[in-house]
């Protein structure tokens, strides 16, 4: 089967995110954007990995210098994650909110930016970033999970993002 249509949408957004130079907490793009039928949860595994390597493909035929990442925001929960996870038990722990690709300067920026926020009292010091790793993502070369609480709020937010 045929994505043309969600690789149309995901490179006319991957070139117009690369000219803006928008980063993590800039523009992403939800799966449910990409394709109307991904809002359903149940399509969330197979349109994730779809949306991932299609991102990672585009990202190689445009000669992008950038990181292509899937982010979920996780349940509040959600403690941590181990090691090593599949990408289904990974969307177990995802909120209402479907997953989303992100563009990145480079596989680093997401430790850079937390410690800017806790620098910049914005994030509680207590914030944990951990590396994981998806074990039926083959493009997938790493993933970050990230918990923080924001100085104004008695909730940790926690996030997962699997990067290419």
């Amino acid at each position: 089967m045929k994505f043309e249509e969600q690789e149309q949408v995901i490179e006319r957004w991957m070139m117009q995110a690369s000219q803006s130079g928008k980063t993590p907490s800039g523009e992403d793009l939800h799966l449910d954007a990409i394709d109307s039928r991904w809002r359903n949860r149940q399509f969330w595994v197979e349109a994730s990995k779809l949306a991932f390597q299609i991102g990672a493909a585009t990202r190689d035929k445009l000669n992008l210098p950038l990181a292509v990442g899937l982010g979920m925001s996780l349940q509040s929960e959600a403690v941590t994650i181990p090691g090593e996870i599949s990408l289904a038990d990974l969307l177990s722990l995802v909120d209402w909110t479907p997953p989303s690709l992100y563009l990145f300067s480079n596989e680093e920026e997401l430790g850079r930016d937390l410690e800017r926020a806790i620098h910049e009292r914005r994030v509680e010091m207590d914030a944990v970033s951990l590396k994981f790793r998806t074990v039926d993502v083959p493009a997938a070369k790493s993933g970050v999970f990230l918990r923080f609480r924001r100085i104004s709020s008695d909730e940790h937010t926690c996030s997962a993002f699997i990067l290419g």
